[in-house]
């Protein structure tokens, strides 16, 4: 059935021991995860925070896609949630920090009521340095590819992709 929340996999995610590790596992393919329903509640507060209240949005629209869509940018935003037990634990981290995107690409509309999930592959990790005269946390800077799909998927493209780039810093 279909809910607001997330809908939990059963997964039995690795946990990553340390920096060489994780630099280890570049090439490697995680998930898909968890179903996350997008109603229209969930797209009416994402218009409210953004102030976008673009028609095609609105419940009742009729629009080429066969109702409202959710907005682009909140699909992006659901990320976090998304990707949640997709990778690995990371029982080495003490902190990790969102740098930013890469080819963040909208593919396909995300139509009202579908549920979306992730999978990924993590495309680079590299070590940093111990920071600012060598006294920082050591850690990583990691670019993962991130394909998010819809359950009404018929022509098997993916809702959105990106490449997110992170660092994490070592306990």
């Amino acid at each position: 059935p279909r809910g607001t929340a997330v809908e939990r996999a059963s997964t039995s995610a690795p946990t990553i021991d340390g920096p060489e590790a994780w630099v280890a596992a570049a090439g490697e393919c995680f998930g898909p995860g968890a179903w996350l329903a997008v109603d229209q509640a969930r797209v009416d507060a994402f218009a409210r925070c953004t102030e976008d209240h673009q028609w095609i949005h609105r419940a009742g629209a009729v629009t080429q896609f066969g109702g409202p869509i959710a907005h682009g940018l909140l699909t992006a935003s659901l990320l976090p949630a998304l990707m949640d037990g997709v990778l690995p634990r990371m029982g080495w981290v003490a902190q990790e920090i969102n740098m930013g995107f890469n080819r963040l690409r909208f593919v396909s509309p995300v139509k009202v009521g579908a549920r979306v999930r992730a999978s990924a592959k993590v495309v680079s990790v590299r070590r940093l340095g111990k920071g600012a005269g060598g006294k920082g946390p050591d850690g990583t800077e990691t670019v993962v590819s991130v394909a998010v799909s819809t359950d009404e998927d018929s022509d098997a493209k993916p809702a959105m992709t990106c490449e997110w780039v992170t660092r994490q810093y070592a306990r």
